[in-house]
């Protein structure tokens, strides 16, 4: 055993096989070369500020254990404190009051109640989930990955929460983590669910009231009464709020404790540039706090910088790239979350006041989602982000209010203007030829001055984007409308996106929807169209017959949704429309089914036959369905479901 000291905080011991402390910026970005910066990040992360106060460095906080004997397991909590965490920011608990701690904690069994889940969860979706909505930006996956230094392992959940209480925390973590470390990403209740059975890895084909049920436990009384006792004493409620239960342990102020050797009550397995981080940031004295400063520490908390980058730094790792996807059309901007370099001089604050509250977006194209940390958390960042990024070189105020609307609704189009709708969407509609970022909201999110300098150097305020210039070095390409004045075209943009009412008078250059031009008719085979419909989910398949009989399959959940006679679809809302993106059937003559599917369902594709109907394929894990559904002659449905060597054949009427 090796011992270190360093200046006030922390004696270090190194275990044969402790696992420092993952603080996921900390080890991206300064453990290469620690520093004072790195050490304050820690003192903070690491909760030392949580007893030892100090006004600028805020401490992380820690779980609520309010209930938590009905969230963990308690062999999970005895091994937890026996120090087999590995990579946990808690520090190590002295052995004699372990066994008195787990009997008190499982002994806190109340809290709130715990959500029923009353459909099977889906692993398979879960995983699919889990891999596309930006969690492993800060995770590693626990059933494909090994664990990553800087990044936070989810190995062996299952030992630790029952389902409910995995789903529990999924939908609502800054109740139990209100530190906002771990952000709400905006799950509904079977996002949660499904997510919770891939971590869980459990079979599809385990109820879920049987998934990783929690077990029973035998509290002694005595135990938990010492074991309350040593909560409080032991400074544990200082970081774990407990209602009910105070803290009897007091603790100086940060700035005294300057030259100390040792703290008396916590132990961490630091790493060397761990040490040397913390040693760097207790030798000098703690500068006064800037905005900077704080808009910095905040991003570096929370982990922002694993997602987007600001003045160079951070963005998706290399190694983690490949699980950012989102629309390939749109090059990196399809994919990566935006650089948030001067986002404090290009959105609005009540925009990004919205965007951090989680609120509203508008890149609906990305498959990662804006996480919601929590307004004490970062809420401070829409007015800090705007007050230092300044640019001293913006001088461009747009005279919106006398701009000239007609002329910036001509200017958008693709009929004598410069063509933004190409690939801007406006007035509800998609782009024309890609689906880039929706102009409808552009006076409420963008400044002004931002606005017409991204128009006239777009490459200078977002590097790499795809967007070209029509007014190259300030001057206007377009020559005809409004004498080619820049100001004032720009300023006729302006003023036609700030209009309400744009949806009614959209640029020169898109379809006329009104004429059933995209109506999708089955002439002489089959048609399968892909989309999304509101009886059939996300992933629905539509097929229609030239019998002018129709279907639609939910290819989520394995079953039959929709059966329709007459008219099959118009096409233009799938494939044109970012506002309404479903379809709905061209009939009246609707037949909405109401069937549950198979709990445990996984699709695996179809196969279309030589006269273009398709036969869907999925799986339960132990048998693969073939199910084929077609016009029976007689204006009805044959369905047949194959099972192995037994096929199941059914009429299907109304």
């Amino acid at each position: 055993m090796k011992v270190l000291i360093i200046p006030f905080l922390l004696v270090l011991v190194t275990f044969a096989h402790a696992q420092p402390p993952v603080v996921p910026a900390f080890e991206r970005f300064y453990a290469a070369s620690p520093n004072a910066s790195g050490g304050r990040l820690l003192l903070g992360e690491l909760n030392c500020t949580q007893c030892h106060k100090h006004p600028d460095i805020p401490p992380k906080g820690a779980p609520v254990l309010d209930g938590v004997g009905a969230r963990l397991q308690a062999s999970w909590i005895r091994d937890f404190l026996s120090n087999s965490h590995p990579g946990s920011t808690m520090p190590q608990v002295r052995g004699g009051n372990i066994e008195p701690l787990v009997h008190f904690l499982v002994s806190q069994n109340g809290g709130p109640r715990l959500p029923a889940l009353e459909k099977n969860s889906s692993g398979y979706t879960g995983g699919s989930l889990f891999h596309r909505i930006g969690c492993l930006a800060c995770h590693t996956d626990p059933l494909s990955e090994p664990d990553a230094t800087w990044l936070v392992s989810l190995k062996n959940l299952r030992a630790k929460y029952s389902h409910v209480a995995l789903v529990e925390l999924l939908r609502n973590p800054l109740t139990r983590r209100p530190g906002g470390r771990m952000p709400d990403m905006r799950l509904t209740l079977r996002e949660a669910s499904d997510i919770a059975a891939y971590l869980l890895d459990t079979s599809d084909e385990v109820e879920n009231s049987e998934r990783a049920p929690l077990l029973p436990y035998k509290v002694d009384s005595e135990l938990a009464r010492a074991g309350a006792k040593i909560f409080a004493s032991s400074g544990c409620v200082n970081c774990h709020p407990l209602s009910n239960t105070t803290t009897t342990l007091s603790a100086p102020d940060l700035v005294t404790l300057r030259g100390k050797t040792t703290c008396t009550q916590v132990r961490y397995p630091l790493s060397l540039s761990q040490t040397v981080a913390i040693q760097a940031a207790l030798s000098e004295p703690i500068p006064q706090p800037d905005i900077a400063t704080r808009v910095q520490h905040t991003l570096d908390a929370h982990h922002c910088l694993a997602c987007h980058t600001r003045d160079g730094v951070g963005g998706p790792d290399p190694d983690r790239q490949g699980f950012f996807r989102g629309d390939d059309a749109l090059g990196n901007e399809g994919k990566f979350p935006p650089p948030i370099t001067g986002v404090g001089r290009k959105l609005q604050r009540d925009w990004l006041s919205q965007v951090l509250a989680g609120t509203t977006s508008a890149r609906p194209y990305l498959h990662t989602r804006m996480p919601v940390f929590g307004e004490g958390n970062v809420g401070h960042l829409a007015v800090d982000l705007g007050a230092i990024d300044v640019s001293p070189n913006i001088d461009s105020k747009i005279a919106h209010q006398d701009g000239d609307a007609q002329a910036g609704r001509i200017l958008m189009g693709t009929e004598g203007g410069v063509g933004c709708i190409t690939c801007h969407g406006v007035g509800g509609r998609q782009g024309l030829a890609m689906k880039a970022i929706s102009l409808d909201n552009a006076t409420r999110r963008y400044l002004p001055d931002w606005f017409k300098v991204n128009l006239i150097h777009p490459m200078k305020t977002r590097p790499g984007t795809l967007m070209p210039s029509f007014w190259p070095d300030g001057v206007a390409g377009n020559k005809t409308i409004l004498n080619g004045d820049t100001d004032r075209q720009i300023a006729a943009i302006w003023k036609y996106l700030d209009d309400p009412d744009k949806g009614k008078m959209l640029p020169p250059g898109f379809p006329d929807i009104e004429t059933g031009q995209y109506e999708i008719i089955p002439v002489d085979r089959p048609v399968v169209q892909r989309l999304m419909m509101s009886e059939a989910g996300t992933h629905a398949i539509a097929v229609g017959f030239p019998e002018g009989i129709h279907f639609a399959f939910d290819a989520d959940k394995c079953r039959l949704a929709i059966l329709w006679k007459g008219r099959f679809l118009d096409g233009y809302n799938p494939w044109f429309s970012r506002m309404t993106p479903t379809a709905e059937p061209l009939s009246d003559d609707v037949k909405i089914l109401k069937l549950e599917a198979r709990p445990g369902l996984r699709f695996k594709g179809y196969t279309l036959d030589e006269t273009g109907v398709p036969t869907f394929r999925y799986t339960d894990g132990t048998s693969d369905f073939l199910d084929r559904i077609e016009p029976d002659g007689n204006g009805g449905l044959t369905r047949s479901i194959t099972r192995g060597p037994e096929t199941e054949t059914t009429t299907l009427t109304w």
